[in-house]
Order: C-alpha cells, then sequence, then structure tokens
C-alpha cells in the first residue's frame, strides 16, 4: 500500500501476458457476486456470497500494490459512518445483528474497491473485451434457457445453492402470463437477478469507451433482454444508456440536445405510466399488505411496489422517529417492530430499494456522510464525471436493494470501475481517438 495519487501516477504495470490472467479473475469475481451463493451450517448463514469472500484474499495479492492510503482511509470512515447510525438509532436490543450487518457492509465496500483497482489494472481494450464476454454470456445463457438448453441444470444447481435458505423461486404462472414462457434464472436465486446483473455488465461495456455503434449494440441487446425477460428493470437500463451518452464529455452540443430531448420524451411515457396507473390506489395496497401478517389472505405487493413504493413509505416513517442516524445499519428490526410485524424477510419489511434503503439505514446525517464520501472516493480513483456518476447510481440503486452485500457492490463496482478507467486512459482536453460521439 503507498500513499500516491492514483490519477497522476497511474495504476501498476500489468505485463501484457497477465491481461488475460487478471481479466479472468474480473469475469470469475462477477460471476460471484451475481450467484451470491450462501456458506450454511445446519439451515443457519455463515457467510454470504461464500465464493466471493474466497476469492478475496486472491484479489487482494493481485491489487495490492494499487492500494492507497485513500483506499484505506475510505474504509474507515465508512466504518465511522456506519458506527454513528448504530450507536444513535432505536433498537439496541438488536446490537449483534446490526454489527453482524457492518462486518458484511464494510467486507463488500472493500471487495468493490479491490473490484475497481483490478478494472484499472487491465488496459481498455482488454477491459472492454472482458466485459462484452460478460454481458454476452448472460443474454446467450438466457436465450439457451428459454430454449430449455440448460435449463435443467440452472434448476439443479439453484436447488442445492439456494433452497434451504431462501427457497426456490415458485412464480411460474406469472412468467407465462409475462412474457409466455418460463423467464431463466440463468443459475442464480431468481430472474430479477439476471436482469441487474445485465444492466450492470452492459453498461459498464458501454461506460469504458462510448461510441454511437456499441450505444446502437446496447439499444438492441436490452430490447432482446426486454423481449426474453419482460422485466420493467430494462426500460432503466435505458434511461442509463441514454444518460451515459447524453453526458459523455466528448459529445457536441447539438448532439447533446437531441439525446437529452429523448430523454425527456422518455421521462414523459414514464410518467404518464405511473399516472396512469393510479399511484394512491398502490399506495393503499402495499400499506394494507405490510400491516397485515401473511396468513391473513391479503395480497403481498408487487415486485415493482416493492422497489417504487415501499421502500420510500418505511424511508419517510423512519426519518420521522429518527431522522440523523435511521434505523442504523442492518436495521430491519427495528423497522419491524415499528410496524408491529415480524422481521422474517426485509424484502416485506423494506422492500428493494437501495437507495431509500442508504436513508432508511443511515438516516439525513449519515447517509449524507456516506454518500459525499463515496462520491469523494470515486474522484480519488479517478472518476472525473461525477455528475453522470450520481445520475447512473441513482437509476440504478431504484432496481435492487441489500446496501450491504455483496451483489450490489459488485455491481456497483463494474460501473465505478469502467468510468474510472475510462476517465484515467482519456486527454481531459481532447477526445480519445476513436471514443467521440460525433
Amino acid at each position: 500500500m503507498n500513499s500516491r495519487n492514483p490519477i497522476h501516477d497511474g495504476p501498476a504495470e500489468v505485463a501484457p501476458g497477465a491481461q488475460w490472467l487478471r481479466a479472468t479473475l474480473l469475469l470469475v469475481i462477477a460471476v460471484c457476486t451475481y450467484l451470491h451463493v450462501p456458506l450454511l451450517s445446519g439451515g443457519r448463514l455463515l457467510v454470504p456470497s461464500f465464493p466471493t469472500v474466497a476469492l478475496t484474499p486472491i484479489l487482494f495479492l493481485v491489487v495490492w500494490r494499487d492500494l492507497t492510503l485513500t483506499d484505506l482511509m475510505f474504509v474507515l470512515k465508512v466504518a465511522f459512518v456506519l458506527l454513528l447510525s448504530i450507536a444513535f438509532s432505536p433498537g439496541y436490543a438488536h446490537m449483534e445483528e446490526k454489527f453482524v450487518s457492518m462486518i458484511q457492509f464494510l467486507m463488500a465496500v472493500a471487495v468493490a474497491l479491490l473490484i475497481v483497482r483490478l478494472m484499472k489494472q487491465l488496459s481498455p481494450t482488454t477491459l472492454e473485451r472482458t466485459l462484452l464476454v460478460l454481458w454476452c454470456l448472460i443474454l446467450g445463457g438466457s436465450i439457451l434457457e428459454v430454449l430449455d438448453v440448460i435449463r435443467a441444470a440452472s434448476d439443479a444447481f439453484r436447488a442445492r445453492a439456494y433452497e434451504e435458505l431462501y427457497g426456490l423461486y415458485e412464480a411460474d404462472l406469472r412468467d407465462v402470463n409475462l412474457v409466455g414462457w418460463l423467464r431463466p434464472k440463468l443459475f442464480s436465486a431468481e430472474p430479477s437477478h439476471v436482469t441487474k446483473f445485465f444492466v450492470a455488465s452492459i453498461n459498464s461495456w458501454l461506460l469504458v469507451r462510448v461510441t454511437w455503434r456499441k450505444a446502437m449494440v446496447v439499444a438492441g441487446a436490452t430490447v432482446a433482454m426486454l423481449v426474453i425477460m419482460g422485466s420493467p428493470m430494462l426500460l432503466v437500463s435505458g434511461a442509463i444508456t441514454l444518460a451515459i451518452v447524453a453526458l459523455n464529455q466528448h459529445q457536441r452540443l447539438g448532439s447533446r440536445v437531441g439525446v437529452l430531448a429523448v430523454i425527456v420524451l422518455f421521462g414523459a411515457c414514464i410518467g404518464a405510466y405511473v399516472a396512469g396507473s393510479n399511484f394512491s390506489t398502490a399506495v393503499t395496497r402495499v400499506e394494507t399488505a405490510v400491516e397485515s401478517s401473511p396468513d391473513e389472505g391479503v395480497d403481498s405487493p408487487s415486485a415493482d411496489e416493492r422497489r417504487v413504493v415501499l421502500p420510500y413509505l418505511v424511508l419517510m416513517d423512519t426519518v420521522m422517529t429518527s431522522p440523523l442516524f435511521g434505523a442504523g445499519v442492518g436495521g430491519k428490526e427495528v423497522v419491524a417492530d415499528a410496524r408491529n410485524m415480524a422481521a422474517d424477510s426485509s424484502t416485506r419489511v423494506i422492500g428493494n430499494n437501495a437507495l431509500a434503503g442508504i436513508g432508511i439505514f443511515l438516516g439525513l446525517v449519515g447517509g449524507g456522510l456516506f454518500i459525499y464520501f463515496v462520491l469523494a472516493h470515486m474522484r480519488q480513483t479517478g472518476v472525473r464525471q461525477l455528475g453522470l456518476m450520481v445520475v447512473i447510481l441513482v437509476l440504478f440503486s431504484q432496481l435492487m436493494g441489500g446496501i450491504d452485500t455483496f451483489r450490489y457492490w459488485g455491481f456497483i463496482a463494474l460501473m465505478w470501475g469502467a468510468m474510472a478507467a475510462s476517465s484515467a486512459t482519456a486527454d481531459p482536453h481532447a477526445p480519445a481517438a476513436g471514443q467521440s460521439l460525433t
């Protein structure tokens, strides 16, 4: 570990022959964060995402020369915020759960930082090809599962890896009604994980080197995935792609205006859809569902309501009762106690929204400090376009919860590392060759 500034000095030089080994490690660690296979003992969770944790020492040995004192200070700052959230939040009876969540949170952030450093060791061409392989594997694997080529293997793996802790995905009828076939799970616990991994990897590929040709490929692949999955999350992916193209620093003003006009039109369409879906009725339905026990026969909130309605209802309640530091990191039980419900499932208690989760668990002060430290360190690692990074993080965080999980931070690391690697190779005063969108 050293104290140099990585923006000016750059990552340690990597021999060309070692590039493919690092690219393979990136592929493997990305897949491990996606699968998130737990280690159990007697039905009790011992290690979440065990393969990711097992690979972390190898990842550290590969990148340790590029780690800086600033990296260490960043992790310590995050730890400080998490400790504040525990000390100044209600629910002292749940201290054990909070400290376990804090340790997992810190490990996930640290692994994400190691992934970013690994990505910066790769040449832009190698990184671009690695991320291309990643999203092509997801799209190709999804097609093969729909065609029933690998479905048996995927289901067998899922039964072995996830059934004891999470149970198996049981919404086949919903899938058929939605898209006409069983949606692919691709060796993960449920179809939504496939979609989120696709969104993170394909937009990371675009971020490394933004061109109109790549943007068109991303659009076509996203439409194909939308047909396969039928998930509204792919619309958010489209918004992320539009933001990347519109806010690219090498694009001419006329092109930016055109793409921004498309974004406004896209937003208007989404707004019309939300307005037509009777939002107030959805809020009432969600409140009724979360206040009822599972055996009362009340329908659970839909997947979309668990992402965009329930989390913000919980956030408003939490800010009213504990505004400064929220429910505390890992404070699922605190939220459940406040709502007089069992804390059997974080999805049932707080929904799936990482942005709202920051406010719920860390509060206004803690959440603000955390976001500031993250963005400041992104700048330290070489991310120049913080505005674009904020847009990407806000949009992507609407797709999933689990701000203390390896899966969430693994996906964030792909986009963070892609932007840091792209910024590090670009001249801030002139467009790099092949990068201009004009």
